[in-house]
């Protein structure tokens, strides 16, 4: 029984596909699509999707961003400025409804861009909050590690 398992998946390991029936080309291929009425068809970036509705995907990402930074303490310079840029970043998208205004008021490209942005900063958080970067070192640093200009 081994035997006819191995041989069906070298068989499926060797054949022949087009580019057409890549899993990764077809795992993305709904992402791509766009509704006739959306004001652009593409970002221009290769990789980067058009979101139809960037609003709720920011609103759900700056209010995970907010839940992990509740994690760690209030006086930590991390929590701190990106506490204060996603909030105002925040108040951005619920105060503006238009998608090109959104993006002038920003400022940090394309909203598909920000929202990228945004996934990459909770991957942040998330680790800062994992290795607990806040606390003090285990040992000392060594002597004029910290000091600059060299």
């Amino acid at each position: 029984m081994s035997s006819r398992f191995l041989r069906t998946a070298v068989a499926r390991a060797t054949q022949q596909r087009s580019m057409y029936e890549n899993p990764y080309i077809n795992r993305f291929k709904a992402r791509s699509k766009v509704s006739e009425d959306f004001h652009k068809k593409t970002t221009g970036i290769t990789g980067l999707f058009v979101n139809e509705h960037p609003h709720r995907a920011l609103t759900v990402v700056y209010g995970r961003i907010l839940r992990a930074l509740e994690q760690i303490p209030r006086d930590a310079a991390y929590r701190k400025y990106t506490e204060a840029v996603v909030k105002q970043r925040l108040a951005l998208v619920q105060a503006e409804n238009d998608i090109k205004k959104l993006e002038e008021k920003i400022g940090m490209g394309q909203i598909e861009e920000v929202i990228e942005q945004a996934e990459y900063e909770l991957e942040t958080t998330r680790a800062i909050v994992d290795s607990k970067a806040w606390e003090p070192l285990v040992e000392s640093a060594p002597k004029g590690q910290w000091s600059w200009p060299v």
